[in-house]
């Protein structure tokens, strides 16, 4: 299997760091708390919250996809902890936003709870699938590209998150 190389780590941890800079920036001293998609974004999460320099708060949810991952079909949503985020500074992670459904179901449900701010970052936007009018408050990259993203966490068959550079798989 061939894998096309789409990002290096370098230009990766700079965009990261980059976004840490700027969150830290928008929510100047308002205790932010990242909220991390588990799958692809632990990686991403990681990094992120160190190139935030003032604390943070950070933690998990899980969404379980339909069996066609990318079309946007959601059967549940668990959080590993009760999450109160009753006029809190919400920033949520995603590894690659796609169809735009469960980014802004996501925000709609921590709002409903009294989220002060709900922003979204995500790794990779592919703006050309939308479902929705979902657009991410930040992006560290844009991709028109089609077929499965690997590397810096996102996996391909349970395979491939551990590369240091994200890359495309093409099915």
């Amino acid at each position: 299997m061939e894998i096309d190389s789409l990002f290096d780590a370098e230009t990766i941890q700079a965009k990261v760091n980059n976004l840490g800079r700027e969150i830290e920036s928008d929510l100047e001293g308002a205790d932010p708390w990242i909220i991390s998609i588990v799958g692809g974004s632990v990686l991403f999460l990681a990094d992120l919250i160190r190139a935030i320099e003032q604390p943070v708060r950070f933690d998990f949810v899980q969404v379980q996809y339909n069996a066609s991952a990318y079309d946007g079909d959601v059967l549940e949503i668990h959080y590993p902890i009760s999450l109160d985020v009753i006029d809190q500074n919400l920033v949520i992670i995603k590894d690659v936003s796609v169809s735009g459904v469960i980014e802004n179901y996501l925000t709609s449900q921590f709002r409903q709870r009294g989220a002060r701010n709900v922003r979204f970052a995500t790794l990779i936007d592919v703006p050309d699938q939308r479902k929705t009018d979902f657009e991410p408050d930040y992006r560290l990259f844009t991709s028109d590209r089609q077929g499965v993203f690997v590397g810096y966490g996102l996996k391909y068959k349970g395979r491939y998150g551990n590369l240091s550079y994200i890359g495309l798989v093409e099915e």
